[in-house]
C-alpha cells in the first residue's frame, strides 16, 4: 500500500476519534420524560417492573443495553420517579424518594452541589451504584436519580438532564 495512503487513513482515524471527545456526548430521549447525555455507542431501556402500592409504586429504571445486572465501572443506572407514585400520607416527591431510597438501599444524603442532590452508600454491591446524583424539576413533580460507581461521572451526567 502507498505510504501516503496509508498516512491519510491513519489521519481520518485519529480527525473521528477525535471528534468524539469535541462534539461531546450524544443525547438520549427517555420515553419522553427528560433528555440526557449518555456515554458513546450505549443506549438505555427501561427494565423496571411495577408494583402496585409498592415502595415507589412503578419507577422508570433504565439499563444499558446488554448490560447485564452488574454495575461496572464507566457505566451508569437512571432512575426516574415522578409524582404519580406518592403514597397517600405523603406530599413531597423528593422526601418520599430519599426516604425510600434511604430504607431501602442505605443512601445517606451528601450536601447538594448547586441543583444537584447526592447520595451515597457503602454497600459495595454489584448491582447498586455507590453514588447517585440526583437533579429535580423545577415544579418538584419529578426527578431522576443518575448512579455510578463514581462520582465525578454521576455529576457529569446528572448536569445534562434537561425535563420535557
Amino acid at each position: 500500500m502507498n505510504k501516503k495512503v496509508l498516512l491519510i487513513i491513519v489521519i481520518l482515524a485519529i480527525i473521528i476519534f477525535m471528534a468524539q471527545f469535541v462534539v461531546g456526548h450524544p443525547r438520549q430521549d427517555f420515553d419522553g420524560h427528560f433528555t440526557m447525555d449518555v456515554p458513546f455507542n450505549c443506549h438505555y431501556s427501561n427494565v423496571a417492573w411495577c408494583w402496585d402500592g409498592g415502595g415507589l409504586g412503578c419507577r422508570c429504571e433504565y439499563w444499558e443495553d446488554y448490560a447485564g445486572c452488574e454495575l461496572s465501572d464507566g457505566e451508569m443506572i437512571v432512575f426516574y420517579y415522578n409524582e404519580s407514585l406518592l403514597c397517600d400520607d405523603e406530599t413531597s416527591l423528593l422526601r418520599q424518594t430519599i426516604n425510600t431510597l434511604n430504607k431501602t438501599y442505605m443512601y445517606q444524603v451528601w450536601p447538594a452541589e448547586g441543583d444537584l442532590m447526592i447520595l451515597t452508600n457503602d454497600l459495595d454491591m454489584k448491582n447498586v451504584p455507590p453514588y447517585l446524583v440526583g437533579k429535580e424539576s423545577y415544579d418538584g413533580s419529578e426527578i431522576v436519580f443518575v448512579g455510578c460507581r463514581n462520582l465525578d461521572d454521576a455529576k457529569q451526567y446528572a448536569n445534562t438532564i434537561e425535563f420535557k
